[in-house]
């Protein structure tokens, strides 16, 4: 199989998402969700449609096109309108910046219950109860401010 000849020892990436990035694809691959050879369709149209860019490295091209080849290859596999990924994409960078550091990031932190909260001008005063939400009584979790050193 091609995508076992890409897998090996001398694969080097940039940065740490464009190893997940590349993994994401041979895992859905192999899992069938696509082919490798939808795949390698798909990742050619888009390298097509999507030349590298000026002042862009070769590096950073090829994975914005093999992340928009995978996300268009998903969309078509599973179904997925671009509304469904947006809203799953916001959701997990809330996720992300909700999560502590150190902590594996779980979508669930992306939105919390107001569980203190008071119902209808009767009981003032904060206690913990049980009953589901619906939407107006959810809230997105606050973003924290991340301060991150420039990259050089």
């Amino acid at each position: 199989m091609i995508a076992e000849q890409l897998i090996g020892p001398d694969i080097a990436f940039d940065e740490p998402w464009q190893a997940e990035a590349f993994a994401t694809a041979v895992q859905l691959s192999r899992s069938g969700v696509f082919t490798w050879s939808e795949w390698v369709a798909q990742f050619s149209t888009t390298i097509a449609r999507e030349p590298q860019r000026d002042g862009e490295s070769i590096g950073d091209a090829y994975y914005r096109q093999w992340m928009t080849a995978l996300e268009a290859l998903l969309a078509t596999s599973l179904c997925l309108s671009g509304q469904t990924v947006t809203a799953r994409q916001a959701a997990w960078h809330a996720a992300y910046l909700s999560t502590p550091h150190g902590q594996p990031v779980a979508l669930s932190n992306a939105v919390q219950t107001d569980d203190d909260h008071e119902h209808d001008g009767h009981h003032h005063h904060a206690h913990h109860h049980h009953h589901s939400h619906d939407g107006a009584t959810m809230r997105p979790v606050p973003r924290p401010v991340a301060v991150v050193p420039a990259r050089r």
